[in-house]
């Protein structure tokens, strides 16, 4: 039981550092336009969130969903010891993904609880 806690834990550490890769290389190209129409940018963002309710889902009380949508390391981290508070985290956040209309604000979200204020 200890090794595949380990595992998943060794898991999600991993995605956080893949995705802090990720989203932090873009960073490094200057002076590079990108035109992109909008239809793409509806169907990137409708993508955006069926993977993180997705990942909600599959991964929630680990913390998944957050490690996608670009969180610090220590939520996660948080989300795996406490099972996602005991299952309620991932529930309230599986119905923000759902039901919010625009959910860039928990993209990159350095808190604990992404929908608090």
């Amino acid at each position: 039981m200890k090794g595949v806690l380990l595992s998943l834990l060794f898991f999600m550490l991993s995605l956080s550092v893949f995705s802090f890769h990720e989203n932090y290389s873009d960073s490094l190209v200057v002076n590079e336009e990108k035109i992109i129409p909008d239809s793409t940018l509806v169907k990137e963002r409708k993508n955006v969130r069926a993977k993180a309710i997705i990942f909600t889902v599959l991964t929630g009380p680990l913390g998944g969903h957050r490690v996608y949508l670009g969180t610090r390391p220590g939520a996660p981290i948080i989300y795996s010891i406490t099972l996602g508070g005991f299952g309620i985290l991932p529930l309230v956040d599986l119905a923000h993904l759902l039901f919010k209309k625009d959910i860039s604000s928990f993209e990159k979200n350095p808190k604990i609880m992404m929908w608090s204020k």
